[in-house]
């Protein structure tokens, strides 16, 4: 296939397949480590541990922030979802290099006091994944999407505190191994004309309900909520989580804890190291979880070195390289996303550079900022994007899955140097800044408009 693309200030594409390799440094942290005093490894090492958790508190703190759905893009009260009712464009800033083709269903889960049943609709045919990650950002493989062939109906979420009966009249009880956790829930358009079928057709059933309201048919969430005072939701969780000293990172780390223990087995190791620090210890007298003082006189003697092994932990992640490019210098990491086990370093790499990953299984997303020559892209030039045939080495994405009405889809779209898609020149007649395909023979759609090519 070929394609001749061409925009003003073009710098940057995505090519994203719906359906990323390990990160490393040249010093490890064991490199770091040796000579130095204990404190001081096991703060390096508590704070790789628990930078996923934090950024993931951090994020669901401000994307429950709202009264009600829809007060901010993407954001609503816990437990309910924020459904985004519009395709991005050039005005779009909430985030960098946003997808073009698909609409984001959004929510943040506390299943502390009882399971919540997620309701899926007749997705109508086309592509969705509704993308469960737990506190630490491990991604379930029970995932309800179309990889799996998951059939409309209840799905119920359970956390690992519930002692109830078993969830039953559901397509699939999944257990979550922490009580907080987010759904990341992604529908397939052909373009905004394609929306208002996601928005009336298929919004309006896609649900969350607590268990004990499950055959309620007159259950509505609660609305109008009131507002955690002082929260900020105008800097990026990725800066609050940067500007954290010792102290206040592994205060939050610890209340975080609360709700989202170490997982008993694979964590053995790392709960010996937090526990030497302090943290994720029961009181005998309570036997509840200890909070992190950073005023005790064992913290105070301790918070000097825990405040050099969280800097050197942050500069330490700050320069993690991106996976090495392809031979057409594209950047594609395709192994270890989404499940990490005891990968604690590669975790915290994917929570600093992409929160919210998700299996490679189901989206594989790939980036350039240079042609393949190795030159910068430049918006002033034409540029040919060129597949091989499907199957050939280099050819068309492979997205067909499971036969009719499960197929995924694959888009490429160009971005400017701040990560925006860019808008079309005026009187240009271009009114798009993506292509892609839908299924495995059908044909190229030009798809910020829907426009078929």
């Amino acid at each position: 296939m070929n394609r001749v693309c061409k925009a003003t200030c073009v710098v940057a594409a995505m090519l994203a397949v719906a359906v990323t390799g390990t990160l490393g440094h040249s010093q490890t942290l064991q490199d770091i480590e040796r000579g130095q005093p204990l404190t001081f490894v096991d703060g390096v090492q508590a704070f790789i541990y628990g930078y996923p958790l934090m950024m993931f508190g951090v994020t669901a703190r401000i994307g429950t922030t709202v009264m009600n759905p829809g007060d901010r893009l993407g954001a609503a009260p816990l437990n309910q979802f924020g459904k985004e009712p519009n395709l991005p464009d050039a005005t779009f800033t909430a985030v960098v290099l946003p997808s073009t083709t698909t609409l984001y269903a959004s929510s943040f889960l506390n299943l502390k006091q009882e399971p919540i049943i997620l309701r899926i609709p007749n997705m109508q045919g086309r592509f969705f994944i509704m993308q469960l990650l737990d506190g630490w950002t491990e991604v379930s493989d029970q995932s309800p999407g179309s990889r799996l062939m998951s059939q409309p109906g209840d799905y119920a979420l359970v956390g690992p505190d519930y002692t109830g009966a078993e969830p039953t009249s559901v397509q699939a009880v999944i257990k979550m191994p922490t009580n907080l956790m987010w759904i990341i829930g992604r529908i397939y358009t052909t373009g905004p004309s394609d929306v208002p079928n996601v928005v009336s057709g298929i919004y309006p059933g896609l649900k969350l309900i607590p268990l004990s309201q499950q055959n309620n048919p007159n259950y509505s969430p609660p609305a109008d909520l009131p507002l955690q005072p002082l929260v900020d939701y105008f800097t990026p969780p990725l800066n609050q989580v940067a500007g954290m000293d010792a102290c206040a990172f592994f205060s939050g780390f610890e209340a975080m804890l609360r709700y989202n223990l170490p997982i008993a087995g694979q964590d053995d190791t790392i709960v010996k190291k937090l526990q030497r620090l302090g943290l994720d210890t029961i009181d005998p007298n309570t036997k509840m979880l200890t909070w992190f003082d950073c005023t005790s006189p064992a913290n105070v003697a301790q918070l000097p070195t825990l405040q050099q092994a969280v800097t050197v932990a942050k500069t330490f992640l700050d320069m993690a390289p991106t996976p090495l490019p392809t031979k057409t210098f594209w950047t594609m990491a395709t192994t270890g996303v989404g499940m990490y086990e005891d990968n604690y370093l590669l975790r915290a790499e994917v929570a600093q550079q992409a929160l919210g990953a998700n299996n490679p299984q189901d989206a594989v997303y790939g980036y350039t900022q240079i042609d393949g020559r190795g030159r910068g892209l430049d918006g002033t030039k034409n540029y040919k994007i060129h597949f091989n045939p499907l199957g050939q080495d280099e050819g068309i994405p492979p997205v067909t899955m499971n036969g009719p009405g499960n197929s995924g889809f694959w888009s490429l779209t160009i971005y400017d140097v701040k990560g925006k898609l860019v808008a079309p020149p005026q009187g240009s007649g271009i009114n798009y800044n993506a292509i892609g395909r839908d299924d495995g023979a059908g044909s190229y759609r030009l798809l910020q408009f829907g426009r078929l090519a």
